[in-house]
């Protein structure tokens, strides 16, 4: 009888034990989770605030700014199907529906150009 209520007592120390390195386990991941969720905060917050300082039209500087190249490049770029201008204001372009058309059109441009514009 002594001999079964130990190893009642071992078996039920090893679920306790078992459940204290589950809950370990999940508070580790849980803050791993965490980290990850507010660091890719931060780098939204680090794009976005490079794209909302940009003007709402956009010369071709900006559009260089935005694909990382040079206005030989932008050239090609603006001149690409369905490349968004501004028709109140010539030499315009607008910066949501660009940096919107730069997300859609990454790999087609990459393809296209030879230039490696990442996503």
């Amino acid at each position: 009888m002594k001999m079964q209520k130990e190893m009642e007592h071992s078996i039920n120390l090893e679920i306790k034990i078992n459940e204290l390195e589950l809950e370990l386990i999940r508070t580790k991941v849980e803050k791993v989770v965490i980290e990850a969720y507010e660091k890719g905060i931060e780098d939204c917050r680090e794009c976005m605030k490079f794209e909302l300082s940009l003007p709402l039209n956009l010369k071709k500087e900006h559009i260089a700014q935005i694909f990382q190249c040079e206005l030989p490049t932008v050239e090609k770029i603006i001149r690409m199907d369905g490349f968004p201008k501004c028709h109140a204001v010539s030499a315009r372009y607008p910066r949501d529906k660009v940096l919107e058309w730069k997300n859609k059109n990454t790999l087609y441009m990459n393809k296209r150009l030879g230039i490696y514009v990442t996503e």
